[in-house]
């Protein structure tokens, strides 16, 4: 989700410098709304089903370019499914462009030995050069992603209450536990944020997830869980409505970042200089990491689905509750 959530903002520039274009996203339907605004249309594959292997996606390939006569072929993702997909247009003489992603500067990145330490080209800026060298004039400094794209229904509205003190959305959980914040220091930080008057939303995640959001709002009036609730269109309306949001290296940051929330986002095995960071941050205002001074082992890995070889997990657990708390309060 994350990944397709960063292609909004790169899409919205498209459209607004290129008044003529007209864009099909093919995505899952689950995805939809984080384009809520955008004048683009949808094909929404069932790759588990009739769309499923090397047939499925050949079907696939057929209905869509049934649609209409296409001019090019963008492939964001750059995956053996999209591969394979764009190929089929290749073959039928249609033009297909694709993303560097850049896979040996981040491996030198998160080398363990001989580290090249250094800022990486920003995924939306990797998106935007497909765009480029498909004849598209794209400059993501005016990208139209407008903040009243999303809103909280009515009735939820209601249900909230008045806004009598600053929301602070925190999402904890991530793909991956690397890139987890450990859940008692977390427990710690919402405790302090709610001694200190804010008033607490916890999103993101499943089942499992809710079950301990569940421990952490525990015994709180200042604290609810959002998690399994809403829609991602009212999750997004939420987030909307946050003043700001807590999050990991993960798709809750990306959700947060297009509805131009301010994002505080909590970094340990993985590093923004991978180019992963929400769309619109700076490192200085919106990052919370040990410094590589500090930890020169950071970032050990680009998705942070590597375990820790210091087997001390330092990068989070080194990062106090109170420094974290404090970064919030300075944003107010």
């Amino acid at each position: 989700m994350g990944d397709v959530a960063m292609t909004v903002p790169v899409v919205a520039a498209v459209l607004r410098q290129n008044p003529s274009v007209k864009i099909t996203v093919v995505t899952r339907k689950a995805f939809i709304p984080l384009f809520n605004g955008l004048e683009v249309e949808f094909v929404t594959p069932d790759l588990y089903g009739e769309h499923k292997g090397i047939r499925g996606l050949y079907r696939l390939f057929k209905e869509i370019n049934s649609i209409t006569t296409w001019d090019a072929v963008l492939d964001l993702h750059d995956v053996l499914r999209s591969k394979i997909l764009r190929t089929f247009f290749k073959l039928f003489g249609i033009p297909t462009f694709h993303i560097e992603k850049g896979r040996k500067e981040k491996k030198a990145l998160t080398s363990k030995v001989e580290k090249e330490f250094k800022q990486l080209k920003h995924t939306t800026e990797r998106y935007a050069d497909v765009f480029r060298s498909a004849g598209f004039e794209v400059d993501l400094s005016i990208a139209d992603v407008k903040k009243d794209r999303f809103s909280i229904p009515k009735d939820l509205a209601n249900t909230l209450g008045d806004k009598t003190k600053p929301w602070i959305g925190i999402a904890p959980f991530a793909q991956h536990q690397q890139k987890m914040y450990p859940i008692e220091k977390m427990q710690s930080v919402i405790n302090l944020l709610s001694e200190k008057g804010f008033r607490i939303f916890v999103f993101g995640g499943g089942d499992q997830e809710k079950i301990l959001a569940d421990s952490l709002c525990k015994n709180n009036e200042s604290i609810t869980n959002l998690i399994g609730q809403y829609s991602l269109i009212e999750e997004l309306g939420l987030l909307n409505e946050m003043d700001a949001v807590l999050s990991m290296d993960s798709a809750n940051m990306h959700m947060a970042a297009l509805t131009k929330t301010k994002v505080i986002s909590i970094w340990g095995a993985t590093h923004p200089y991978a180019g992963f960071a929400g769309f619109g941050q700076n490192q200085d205002d919106h990052f919370i990491q040990i410094p590589e001074t500090e930890l020169s082992c950071r970032p050990c890995s680009v998705f942070g689905n590597k375990p820790c070889f210091r087997d001390d997990f330092a990068c989070m657990n080194n990062i106090t509750p109170e420094s974290i708390v404090h970064k919030i309060e300075f944003m107010f």
